[in-house]
């Protein structure tokens, strides 16, 4: 089995590192989905109980998120607080060492990232999720997740720059 987690984690790398490639939130949001279900598969081969039923959760929150932005809606803040509530839950169901305690907490950073309107946001709330995740990844020793996640925090870097530093350094010396 840990060969065949190791193989869903390979498509993870690839879903994770094109998501911080792509520029509109659409195209980010599906590889996040793509990136969540192939980690939830991988974590339940593990045996990591936690992170995939986190992971599981994350694609039932962007589905839910999708329903409100095809309405032109925001999301009730009463359905993110929903989301927080059960990701502690859920949490403290595979509850078995401080360790689980991480994809608490990224599951609520996760709520907070999908909501976001800027991708400047979505890239940046990401990138503390992500690097939480590779200390997870380490300790469960999912150590291609781990570099799964090394690899998507030298994408999110990238994308960063490519569209957040790099444009808005553009648009002062434009404006100048």
């Amino acid at each position: 089995m840990f060969i065949v987690a190791q193989f869903f984690r390979i498509l993870v790398i690839i879903a994770n590192v094109l998501s911080m490639q792509m520029k509109n939130k659409k195209q980010i949001i599906l590889m996040f989905i793509l990136a969540n279900l192939f980690s939830a598969i991988n974590f339940i081969l593990l045996q990591s109980y936690s992170g995939a039923i986190i992971c599981l959760f994350a694609i039932i929150q962007t589905f839910i998120n999708k329903i409100f932005e095809k309405k032109q809606q925001q999301v009730l803040k009463v359905i993110i607080g929903i989301y927080i509530v059960i990701s502690i839950i859920l949490g403290a169901i595979t509850f078995n060492s401080l360790i689980d305690i991480l994809p608490i907490i990224c599951s609520i950073l996760y709520t907070i990232t999908i909501i976001q309107d800027k991708e400047k946001n979505i890239r940046r709330i990401s990138l503390v999720n992500i690097v939480l995740w590779i200390i997870y990844d380490i300790v469960c020793q999912a150590y291609t997740a781990a570099i799964s996640d090394l690899l998507m925090t030298i994408s999110t870097i990238i994308g960063m720059y490519r569209f957040d530093f790099k444009r808005n350094k553009n648009e002062v010396e434009e404006q100048s």
